[in-house]
């Protein structure tokens, strides 16, 4: 009877298995236990295939695809040199370029005579319905080359696990690329298993650019099978794969080759017999007296893992794989079997239930005790029933559980409790406030809510009843920080909290009422705004906490002094403003800022300095019907337009500022998107050597032809983006397209390019000028970057340090604009400096006057004394040219020699000049 129960059984499983292998879930457990053993196996490639990669490094250096045919005719050609053995082209082929690249690489491919060319089969439609296509290299390409298949079958998981051996393309067999250079010599039907326990991430790679430009290793290639294909993420010929996630195209054909050469062809064999030995120890398991579930559970496992170490085994050893997986279920049903039948299926639900139970018992007090809220249960008798760990620490007694609530806690949460526990269970609680005394005059604040709840319990009479008992339940919160978090924001929504003036939104809502009181009373209202213009120099120079002081004695004075009919805010760290009312007469009172002059214009004296604050004032009045945020605007456009006028203290709102500041931002926005649109562009203006007259260089000079407004000044959209940082990205651009451009002129001439001092502290310029070195390939011995003397305001160790980085790569530095800034000699001998451009200021229509002539030989004298070039800006007359050539000036630039013009026309100029 054992026996034919042993039996039925051992049928109902083998039927379970077949049911889970038809489902397919059997199929995905082996791939993915031939996945981890490939995995853990690791085969050294032959070293017989090397791969020449057209990645993303390839594809930016060459700058266009598809590459012309021409390329792969000087690779073929390369490769041909280096002795490689064959040369296989994962590339399409099929459709025509030009006729003379087509000639190119045909008659590199005659040359060579070890080519073979891709071939493959496509779906013709998206949906996959519309048939097949068959691409074939062109006719001309295949007189001398061979066609090879490089289709991979895709299984129903998505990945790739087989390679082809052929296919009949055309009605002709054609090897595989995998199998051509595998060796293979069978036939050309079907596929064979790849083997990933091959560590194709090892193959040689080398990159198609290296390659054509001659800077590959010769040694790799000699009497090597050569692959070309593509990695470059953006041609798509990625596949995914086991083990390795994703491969390209020319990999997985790499790898099948490998995977022939090493005669790893892989196959599936062996699930009977793991089945068959999985059967034979679940009928021995059920058919033998052994004692314990535990005892059977573990035979089991074992057979698991010793099943799982030959299979593993035999992957190892030779080219099979061996699905598992139904074994390793019919293992897994018997063990369910075993455990159903030995605890009984009421059983293994009883204790289910008793697991969760107690886990949730365990859960819950772990919650209990937990809880960011206080809680306590009180019984009917006014006694504590419980406490979590909250609540101890809250009321300041680590015994509570067992105590009389009265003794411990506030009478108000008692009687509470109380109230509760004696009325209907159906009350809703209600969230209440407790105030306590704490630490001397500082009070706490407990937010308390107290349910009542029914407790069933066995009761103590003879019968065993159950019997049901109301608790009170506390659940108690310290809300005292809350508290005082609210009462500090409700104050930081309305007021400064280093000034203790108001905010900007306090000061509009007092806008609103005083354009009501100003409307009542036939009124204006006046908005004045003033700023330290030099705040920012004396927390760079003192810190941020003089700042602060500074801006708190501020305060102060306008609270003590001016604050008898004027309302003061503090707008930002630099800004204040104060609103009062005025007669509407054409001589309106601006009296207050002359107070403000005087008073706050003191001196300052913070803990023993001295400091002094320039200040800076707009202001607007209320005219017309227009809204808070209307004359804030106003006062601010005057403010922001008076910081900006070195000459003005104080300017007036005026409607055409509205407009100009317009027109600003609108500029900033397009600004913004100038470069995506490809508005902007460089001219070049000539550099000239007086000597002869022959050009030498050109500067580049940034232009921008606005969609929106035309033609826009470089004067006025270089400070924008200046202001707002935008140079950095406008810098960068324009190195890497001066640098473009200059590569195409026939002559080896000098480029000038114009650096912001924004560039520097704000943006990573010697990583911009290197990375645009290197993608252009333009000698960085022939670049001038050009500063002025604004770049040395503000003079650091980091800027210097810059500087001499970037003149260990090769660029020279020019100082622009001599003669016009700071007039400091200082910097011209403590930074790296080769030339000085001398601004046009000094060059007048007729050089005649002592004077200019005297500070020309003084700053020719000043360079030659330090090793330097002068160049002369302006020049615009032949008389000009003489006299700076007589007075032994080397260098010119200026309209007599050429304005500024395109790139073309700059060429152009520059060969009819040779």
């Amino acid at each position: 009877m054992r026996l034919v129960n042993a039996c039925l059984l051992a049928i109902f499983m083998v039927a379970s298995v077949f049911v889970v292998r038809a489902s397919g879930i059997a199929t995905s457990l082996d791939r993915w236990l031939w996945e981890a053993r490939f995995g853990v196996d690791h085969r050294p490639v032959s070293g017989e295939i090397v791969l020449v990669d057209i990645d993303a490094r390839s594809l930016d250096s060459l700058g266009v695809w598809p590459l012309p045919r021409r390329l792969y005719g000087q690779l073929t050609d390369q490769l041909a040199s280096l002795g490689v053995q064959d040369i296989v082209f994962d590339v399409d082929f099929s459709a025509a370029s030009t006729p003379e690249d087509d000639l190119i690489f045909a008659e590199a491919i005659e040359r060579a005579g070890i080519v073979s060319l891709a071939a493959f089969v496509q779906k013709a439609g998206a949906d996959g319905n519309s048939g097949e296509v068959v691409n074939l290299p062109q006719e001309m390409f295949l007189q001398n080359a061979w066609p090879v298949v490089v289709m991979v079958p895709m299984e129903d998981d998505s990945r790739i696990w087989r390679n082809l051996f052929g296919f009949e393309i055309s009605g002709t067999s054609e090897l595989s690329a995998a199998a051509f250079l595998g060796n293979y010599s069978g036939t050309t039907s079907g596929a064979f298993g790849l083997d990933y326990s091959i560590a194709i991430d090892q193959l040689t790679r080398v990159s198609l650019i290296d390659v054509l430009e001659g800077s590959a290793d010769p040694s790799v290639f000699a009497g090597k099978k050569v692959i070309v294909g593509a990695s470059a993420l953006e041609l798509r010929d990625l596949f995914p794969v086991p083990v390795f996630e994703i491969l390209p195209g020319s990999v997985i054909q790499a790898l099948g080759a490998e995977t022939l050469l090493q005669n790893r062809a892989m196959t599936e064999r062996g699930e009977l017999i793991a089945l068959l030995f999985a059967s034979v120890i679940v009928l021995l398991l059920f058919l033998t007296k052994v004692e314990g579930w535990q005892v059977k559970v573990g035979i089991l496992v074992l057979a698991v893992i010793s099943i799982e170490v030959l299979a593993f085994g035999v992957q190892r050893l030779s080219p099979v794989l061996v699905p598992a997986a139904s074994a390793y279920f019919l293992l897994f049903f018997a063990a369910v079997g075993v455990i159903l039948r030995e605890l009984g299926f009421h059983k293994v639900l009883s204790h289910i239930a008793t697991v969760r139970r107690r886990n949730s018992e365990r859960i819950l007090g772990q919650v209990f005790d937990d809880s960011f809220d206080a809680i306590v249960v009180l019984d009917k008798d006014g006694n504590i029933t419980a406490a979590n760990q909250t609540a101890r620490k809250l009321f300041l007694d680590e015994m509570l559980t067992g105590k009389p609530a009265r003794s411990v806690l506030p009478a108000a949460l008692v009687e509470e409790a109380e109230i509760a526990l004696g009325s209907d269970k159906n009350r809703q609680p209600a969230p209440q406030i407790l105030t306590l005394a704490g630490e001397g005059t500082k009070r706490r604040f407990i937010e308390f809510v107290v349910t009542r709840s029914d407790k069933t319990e066995v009761s103590r009479n003879r019968n065993g009843d159950f019997e049901t008992r109301a608790v009170a339940c506390l659940t108690c919160r310290d809300v005292t920080d809350e508290r005082e978090s609210a009462e500090q924001l409700r104050y930081l929504a309305q007021f400064d909290p280093v000034t203790n003036l108001a905010n900007r939104n306090e000061l509009e809502r007092e806008l609103s009422r005083k354009m009501k009181l100003a409307n009542d009373s036939g009124q204006e209202l006046c908005l004045v705004q003033f700023a330290v213009s030099n705040f920012d120099q004396i927390v760079a120079t003192l810190g941020f906490s003089y700042g602060d002081r500074v801006r708190q004695a501020i305060a102060s004075r306008l609270k003590s002094h001016l604050s008898q009919r004027t309302t003061w805010a503090a707008m930002s760290a630099d800004v204040f403003a104060g609103v009062y009312l005025c007669e509407t007469d054409d001589d309106r009172d601006l009296s207050v800022i002359d107070k403000i002059r005087e008073i706050i214009g003191e001196d300052y004296t913070v803990e023993g300095a001295r400091i002094s604050v320039q200040l800076k004032f707009g202001c607007a009045f209320s005219e017309g019907s227009i809204g808070p945020e209307d004359i804030l605007k106003r006062s601010g456009n005057a403010l922001a337009k008076v910081r900006r006028d070195d000459r003005k203290q104080v300017i007036r709102f005026k409607p055409e500022m509205g407009t100009a500041l317009q027109r600003r931002r609108k500029l900033e926005t397009e600004l913004f998107k100038a470069i995506a649109r490809d508005e902007l562009s460089l001219a070049y203006q000539p550099l000239i050597n007086l000597e002869d007259g022959s050009t030498f260089g050109a500067e580049a000079l940034l232009r921008w032809e606005s969609r929106e407004f035309g033609t826009v000044s470089p004067f006025e959209f270089i400070p924008l983006a200046e202001e707002n940082g935008y140079i950095v990205e406008l810098g960068a651009w324009a190195l890497n397209r001066g640098m473009k451009e200059a590569r195409t002129w026939q002559e080896r001439l000098r480029l000038s390019v114009n650096i912001s001092p924004v560039q520097f502290s704000r943006g990573d310029l010697v990583g911009t000028v290197r990375e645009a070195l290197e993608r252009t390939h333009f000698p960085a011995e022939l670049l001038d970057l050009e500063v002025t003397e604004s770049l040395f305001i503000d003079e650091s160790e980091d800027l210097k340090f810059h500087m001499e980085e970037l003149k260990s790569l090769g660029c020279s530095f020019s100082l622009d604009d001599f003669g016009t800034g700071y007039s400091s000699l200082g910097y011209v001998a403590n930074y790296p400096f080769s030339k000085i451009k001398l601004d046009k200021s000094f060059v007048r229509q007729s050089l005649t006057s002592k004077r200019d002539i005297a500070i020309i030989e003084a700053v020719l004298h000043l360079a030659n004394g330090f090793d330097m070039s002068v160049l002369v800006e302006g020049i615009e007359t032949q008389e000009q040219a003489r006299v700076l050539k007589s007075l032994g000036c080397p260098m010119g630039q200026g309209y007599l020699f050429g304005k500024p013009m395109s790139s073309t026309d700059f060429a152009l100029l520059v060969s009819k000049a040779a």
